[in-house]
């Protein structure tokens, strides 16, 4: 990690939730009917932020890792994804969150 490194573990707490909630969500464990809802805020909120503070630290690929992936589950300008595309978006977007985490801790 860059000189600040220590501001930036609170992004990791939030990124390790949004992966269990994600890899949760996509698996049935945590049933949500509404199509494209909380994890689509929930999940563009945190990676928003994620890319914002691993910008201002200097890691680019984690900052454009997490901002292509706030773009992707956003749902102010929802991309028209099907099941199995948003499926694997979710799925994705736990592993790089769960890696992010593992990474950077």
């Amino acid at each position: 990690m860059a000189k600040n490194a220590g501001s930036s573990k609170g992004i990791l707490i939030a990124l390790a939730i949004l992966s269990a909630f994600l890899f949760l969500h996509t698996f049935g464990v945590i049933p949500i009917e509404t199509d494209g809802g909380p994890e689509r805020w929930i999940s563009l909120v945190t990676f928003a932020i994620a890319a914002i503070v691993f910008g201002k630290d200097g890691l680019t690929i984690w900052c454009g890792g997490c901002a292509a992936l706030a773009v992707t589950l956003n749902p102010i300008y929802p991309l028209t994804l099907d099941y199995n595309t948003f499926f694997i978006a979710k799925v994705i977007g736990g592993a790089f969150a769960g890696a992010a985490v593992i990474r950077n801790w």
